[in-house]
């Protein structure tokens, strides 16, 4: 298992993964490609940072995250997805962990995650709670109606 910055060679990769999930819509599907392409195109720009981890030479999820723009310290997670085929196996929990001692390493003191209470989402908010993720905000029909905003954060120890 080896987590790499993503690469052009990814992209179609990671847009598979992002359908074969059958969590994200066709619009967020297309949100997620948007930060992939900024990443791929301009890295330097430093807004959002593409994560993949790879097992034999294939890709099995990837992960976006960024700098939360007028904050110090406090970070994004963007996206997180693996492929049904990998999951169940550790590779959110490494990609996560990853994500979280990057923002270490980069003097970030906070990450926050926004998802959707979507039914469908069930599993995702279990995995951040167990991840020690904490329940700080919920909106509720944020998305639509009966689809709430809920964001979780973890304040990092240095």
């Amino acid at each position: 298992m080896n987590i790499r910055p993503a690469e052009q060679k990814d992209h179609d990769r990671i847009h598979a993964i992002l359908l074969a999930t059958g969590r994200f819509t066709d619009e967020e599907v297309l949100c997620a490609m948007e930060l992939v392409e900024e990443w791929l195109t301009r890295p330097e720009k430093g807004d959002y940072i593409v994560q993949v981890v790879d097992t034999a030479g294939e890709v099995a999820g990837y992960v976006c995250y960024g700098p939360t723009p007028l904050t110090d310290g406090v970070y994004d997670l963007y996206w997180i997805a693996v492929d049904p085929r990998f999951q169940g196996q550790g590779f959110g929990q490494v990609l996560l962990r990853f994500v979280e001692n990057e923002v270490r390493r980069r003097e970030g003191r906070m990450l926050l995650i926004e998802t959707s209470s979507k039914d469908s989402y069930g599993p995702t908010l279990r995995f951040y709670e167990r991840s020690g993720y904490d329940e700080i905000s919920r909106i509720k029909d944020f998305y639509r109606i009966e689809d709430d905003k809920v964001v979780f954060c973890k304040r990092l120890a240095k």
